[in-house]
């Protein structure tokens, strides 16, 4: 315990001493307003309250608005034939939305260009910020490593797929990383799902 309440007093000396002041000096306005948006996906903390803040609303009535635009605007709407067969963006954003996954894609960069947004709890949260951005900087520096051995695999064709078990929020979680290619074979990025296994937990420990 004693290292743990240590622990925590090193990150918030760092944090209000290294971390905000740096983010206070160098984020834009626009910045702002799109962390205040990504910050509502997360609950409240040791009583710590989020306050209003206008101008992060109005951002927020703007994406909301946009949202509803692409879901009623289907006279015209883009469709999306694929070998399968055919889809309007409206559906396709739907079921990719109603998957039992959260939906990553990382292109052939490394840059995150997709994350689907599931109407249940999401086991990690995925900032829209984080979109355009290099996937590793979305990663604590322990586990960099191992997700840049991962990407590196898959691309160079030596893994099609790699799963990692864990605990998550105490319930059974399967991430797996796979590697997306071409008809021809290319390797065009990297798709992570998240996918919530308690209840196959539950299921199959009554057997």
């Amino acid at each position: 315990m004693k290292d743990l309440i240590g622990r925590a007093r090193e990150m918030t000396f760092k944090e209000n001493r290294i971390l905000f002041p740096v983010c206070t000096a160098n984020f834009t306005d626009e910045e702002w307003k799109q962390i205040y948006v990504d910050s509502k996906a997360y609950s409240e903390c040791l009583g710590v309250t989020m306050k209003t803040w206008e101008e992060g609303e109005m951002l927020l009535l703007e994406k909301k608005h946009k949202g509803s635009q692409s879901v009623t605007d289907t006279a015209n709407e883009l469709r999306v034939d694929m070998p399968g067969g055919s889809l309007t963006l409206t559906q396709l954003t739907a079921l990719l939305d109603t998957l039992p996954l959260e939906v990553t894609f990382v292109d052939t960069e490394n840059i995150n260009r997709y994350f689907n947004q599931p109407f249940s709890e999401k086991s990690f949260k995925r900032p829209l910020a984080a979109l355009g951005r290099e996937v590793f900087s979305c990663h604590p520096p322990k586990i960099e490593p191992m997700v840049r051995a991962i990407i590196a695999d898959l691309r160079a064709g030596k893994r099609d797929n790699v799963s990692v078990w864990m605990e998550k929020n105490q319930h059974a979680t399967l991430v797996t990383y796979h590697a997306v290619r071409d008809s021809h074979g290319q390797y065009v990025g990297t798709m992570e799902t998240v996918q919530d296994m308690e209840e196959a937990k539950k299921h199959f420990a009554k057997k």
